[in-house]
């Protein structure tokens, strides 16, 4: 009986430890394919539709006379939103995003979920209750955090150091070469 619990117990502090993120995730993934699936059959309402303009500016850019599909999504104000459409117009990239409640619910669960799960609710009381005790929260990391791209670092180099530069090279050159022979050498018969 006692490696039962001992399984039972490690089970549970690895589910405990990220499994729910997991398990979460799974679920959030199952509920986009379906959304996705119904944006694709056309099983939604036109009126839901919520418009997103963009400036763009492109030289010798064409106006699109209709909608084209789009898959992609966005989250403003804490719902998430998925495209249907996109169309260019003047100087304008419009996209029709439809709301994904049900991402939205799991999305704020699993948030819900971690907050009680690691007490957080429970340490900001406490830290009200005595300013004096130091305060240690759980840190939440995700994978999403840290695939952010990354933009490539330009640096310059000044001017003066650069012609320097160029110009002990081109000297250092001179010295490698053998110097060009004008005539060619006459012929010993």
């Amino acid at each position: 009986m006692r490696p039962f619990w001992a399984i039972a117990f490690l089970f549970l502090h690895l589910f405990n430890l990220g499994g729910y993120q997991l398990l979460f995730n799974q679920v959030e993934s199952a509920s986009n394919n379906r959304f996705v699936a119904k944006i694709d059959q056309r099983a939604y309402d036109e009126t839901n539709l919520l418009s997103i303009k963009v400036p763009i500016q492109l030289p010798y850019q064409l106006d699109w006379s209709d909608y084209e599909r789009i898959d992609g999504e966005i989250v403003l104000e804490g719902v998430h939103y998925n495209y249907v459409k996109r169309k260019l117009v003047n100087d304008t990239m419009i996209f029709l995003c439809l709301p994904n409640t049900e991402k939205t619910k799991i999305h704020h669960a699993r948030e819900t979920f971690y907050s009680l799960v690691n007490d957080l609710q429970e340490e900001d009381a406490k830290q009200s209750s005595s300013p004096l005790l130091p305060s240690s929260k759980p840190i939440k990391f995700n994978i999403s955090d840290f695939d952010q791209d990354a933009s490539p670092l330009a640096l310059s180099i000044p001017m003066t150091e650069h012609q320097l530069h160029f110009i002990e090279s081109v000297s250092s050159l001179h010295m490698v070469y053998l110097p060009i022979i004008d005539k060619p050498p006459a012929c010993i018969a």
